[in-house]
């Protein structure tokens, strides 16, 4: 099915109590408990948890090498799942047995294998985070069982061309849905992509200058260090003007350490820094939004 799937642009489900039922308008708990073992939370992941702008790994199971990567298009954070009543795409092998369980995908057209360790071989679908794997890599004494070069691999996953194309189409996406909260939640006359600047605005006669950052497989680490660098340029490079409060906004909720971080040089450093992130259409801030009223 993986060519088949990639020549698509999707990624494709289906499990024999589900092959013809359509889940878009059903709950989690509609799926029967009478499905035993890793049926019931594959299907759960598959349909309800894969959001738009999530990374999404193909694993081949019989070599236990990584075999492509995607971003799952759609609305970013929303539900990607679709089912597929007409045309969907059946294995050569059984042509009569169409997968009509779907997620839209932009696949990585030169993403080359690596090895992997499966952490849940017995489920056909599982949820795994960036930092957790790259925390392993640090802490590894040195034991090479295939983790290793699967940490490295992603650890510069931002460098091919296919991943700055989608991250640049994330960007604009999630640009979009920061000036529309802004211009709807405090009616504020927003400025974007001027001066390589990602966005700007005043409120009550003070300069906001706002950052934007895609987390790429959910790494927020990352995606802070890179924003950062940003920020200080354009505060305080010859050919900027600073501005009273700086933005850090990102496409997913940054952890506890990520807080306490932004906390410290808040503190320390007195930095005029709120990082901010999209949740259900809104966002949400740390420490409280300074346009709060």
């Amino acid at each position: 099915m993986w060519p088949l799937c990639r020549a698509r642009g999707i990624a494709s489900y289906t499990h024999q109590p589900i092959l013809n039922t359509d889940l878009t308008n059903l709950q989690k708990a509609d799926v029967g408990p009478k499905l035993k073992g890793s049926a019931r939370p594959s299907i759960w992941y598959f349909a309800w948890e894969i959001r738009g702008g999530d990374v999404i790994y193909v694993g081949d199971s019989k070599t236990h090498q990584l075999v492509g990567r995607g971003i799952v298009s759609g609305n970013l954070g929303r539900r990607a799942y679709r089912y597929n009543a007409g045309d969907a795409t059946a294995p050569p092998t059984s042509p009569k047995t169409p997968w009509r369980h779907e997620v839209p995908v932009e696949w990585e057209t030169n993403f080359e294998s690596v090895p992997y360790k499966d952490p849940a071989p017995q489920n056909s679908v599982f949820p795994f985070r960036i930092q957790e794997l790259q925390r392993r890599m640090e802490s590894s004494k040195g034991d090479d069982d295939g983790t290793r070069d699967l940490l490295n691999e992603l650890a510069f996953q931002r460098e091919t061309a296919a991943s700055k194309r989608t991250i640049a189409g994330l960007h604009r996406r999630l640009s979009n849905e920061f000036r529309r909260w802004l211009e709807r939640e405090f009616e504020l006359k927003v400025v974007q992509e001027r001066s390589r600047i990602d966005l700007a605005f005043k409120f009550a006669s003070r300069k906001h200058l706002a950052e934007l950052k895609i987390c790429y497989g959910g790494d927020t680490r990352h995606a802070i260090r890179e924003a950062l660098g940003q920020l200080l340029e354009y505060n305080h490079y010859q050919s900027y003007d600073e501005a009273d409060f700086w933005w850090l906004v990102l496409d997913c909720e940054p952890s506890t350490a990520d807080r306490k971080f932004i906390a410290v040089l808040i503190e320390k450093y007195e930095i005029p820094l709120t990082i901010a992130w999209t949740k259900d259409n809104e966002f949400l801030t740390f420490p409280s939004s300074p346009i709060a009223v």
